[in-house]
């Protein structure tokens, strides 16, 4: 086979379409484009290189990666135009790339909405980026630097706790009275916001951006009750956007949520794919089409696309949410859906709670304690009724050996 691929993007998707195409013998030409001026790296060390300090968490398959895997990488040239018609890319120098086969793994962006005045701000950083983890390690060696999180979600969190840890005082702007509110209720929420508070990130709950302050860089931010928060740093974490702005006009199918795709990860064109955060694919419990934002569903995307431009038949896995924060002082897993009825332990700062909707396992949170957590998920997986489990579900002595036998 002797076709030419071009991948647009080189995050964790399209590194896994190259490893799978060459892993299968695939010779014809692959080239990558992507808007960084760097090697392939993964994001998601993005956190633990920032407290460790050690580039090379970041470059998981080497900084030769394109090399090894005889890639043409064109590094730091942003991708502006799709031409399905004609089967062919522009960059933003100009640069026009023929392809047999198109791939789109360009990712996704923290995000701040266009209501908070200065959203668009050039400082505001992005700490999905390695420019951007940068430019908050430089701040960091300084000494005595703040920073401003808008956004308490599971990212907002994250970013805070790993600025803590490099000397950093964080604080994090949530518009809800309870951190992380997308991902937890109330009460679990208490765990994580008692711990943000002694490693030094400070919540700032019920509090909303209205624009950020300051002419030639931002120097504060003023909330929507007209309080001034002034810090030296300010960071985007209010949401999570694919980067989709290059396919106006391109006749692919996408939304502001990401792009659309089958089951093959192809898209409206039959000659372009789509993978990791950028694609919109069906979550395993709720049935939604959503982007999972999750490396091993990038991992699996991409080789799901390689297979099937080598000509397979292969569907993609189904995937589940799954969130854990690493920094905490303790474990925190949250899987799936958190709706249905709750069955809960709660005992010695142990918190375990599991979510039944029709009998069949929806979702559950494990804080401090988190044994049995594979079992969970294997029984989530299955989408079998396991209500007969009942109480057995949340106790931490239970042994899965009946529930595993009894589920078959």
């Amino acid at each position: 086979m002797n076709k030419k691929v071009v991948i647009i993007g080189s995050g964790p998707a399209g590194v896994s379409v190259v490893s799978n195409l060459r892993k299968q013998g695939f010779k014809g030409t692959i080239i990558m484009l992507s808007a960084e001026e760097v090697p392939p790296y993964s994001p998601a060390a993005l956190g633990e290189y920032l407290i460790r300090d050690n580039e090379e968490i970041l470059f998981w398959h080497g900084r030769n990666f394109c090399v090894e895997n005889e890639v043409e990488c064109f590094s730091g040239e942003r991708v502006m135009e799709i031409e399905t018609d004609v089967k062919r890319v522009r960059t933003e120098k100009d640069r026009i790339i023929d392809y047999d086969t198109l791939v789109i793994a360009s990712g996704s962006s923290l995000y701040i909405p266009p209501t908070v005045q200065g959203a668009d701000r050039r400082d505001l950083l992005n700490f999905k980026t390695l420019a951007g983890a940068d430019r908050i390690k430089e701040m960091a060696r300084k000494g005595g630097a703040s920073a401003v999180i808008v956004g308490g979600g599971f990212i907002g969190v994250e970013i805070a706790l790993c600025l803590s840890k490099i000397g950093i005082s964080p604080s994090v702007l949530n518009r809800r009275g309870w951190i992380m509110p997308r991902l937890l209720d109330p009460e679990t929420s208490e765990y994580v916001l008692e711990d943000l508070r002694s490693q030094g990130v400070n919540p700032l709950l019920n509090t909303e951006a209205a624009k950020f302050l300051g002419d030639d860089h931002i120097i504060g931010l003023e909330t929507t009750d007209g309080r001034r928060i002034d810090a030296d740093i300010f960071i985007a974490a209010t949401g999570v956007k694919p980067n989709v702005d290059f396919l106006s006009g391109s006749g692919i199918d996408y939304d502001e949520y990401g792009i659309s795709v089958d089951s093959k990860l192809r898209t409206n064109d039959k000659n372009v794919y789509a993978c990791g955060d950028v694609a919109k694919t069906i979550d395993l419990v709720t049935g939604e089409s959503k982007s999972h934002g999750l490396y091993p569903v990038a991992v699996s995307h991409g080789k799901t696309v390689a297979m099937n431009i080598l000509g397979y038949d292969f569907d993609y896995e189904k995937q589940v949410s799954m969130n854990s924060l690493k920094e905490l002082s303790f474990k925190i897993i949250v899987v799936g859906a958190l709706e249905g009825d709750e069955i809960k332990y709660k005992k010695d700062g142990i918190l375990r709670k599991v979510y039944l909707q029709d009998g069949k396992l929806n979702g559950f949170v494990l804080v401090r304690d988190i044994s049995g957590a594979g079992y969970l998920l294997s029984l989530l997986r299955k989408r079998k009724r396991v209500d007969t489990l009942g109480y057995s579900l949340v106790d931490p002595s239970f042994s899965p050996a009946y529930g595993v036998t009894s589920l078959v």
